[in-house]
């Protein structure tokens, strides 16, 4: 007799469980931006790897073997510094002033 959907799902994620457990690896997920799987495309393709996992698995186990020095400028991200005016944290006073009286129910 033929296996039913969930059977073969769950004889499927029990042979899953068994390979990770015999490898000593753990399942993970990644969710990714647009700009994100388009650079582990471009690794791929220019890489030779078939699947995003070997792409990220790779450059992760080589970052971390190399010296601080050498990863740095890798593991450091450009991160944009925001300076509110003074124009705009005036505003930015107001709107709670106003959101303050809205809350208490004045108008």
């Amino acid at each position: 007799m033929a296996k039913s959907n969930a059977e073969l799902q769950k004889d499927k994620r029990a042979k899953e469980k068994a390979l990770l457990e015999r490898i000593g690896a753990e399942k993970r997920t990644l969710i990714v931006s647009k700009a994100l799987d388009d650079a582990l495309q471009v690794l791929g393709e220019r890489h030779g790897f078939d699947e995003w996992q070997e792409t990220v698995s790779t450059f992760l186990i080589n970052l971390a073997a190399a010296p601080a020095e050498d990863s740095d400028r890798f593991a450091n991200m450009s991160r944009p510094k925001f300076v509110t005016t003074e124009k705009q944290s005036q505003q930015l006073e107001e709107a709670g002033r106003t959101q303050a009286r809205l809350d208490r129910g004045e108008e």
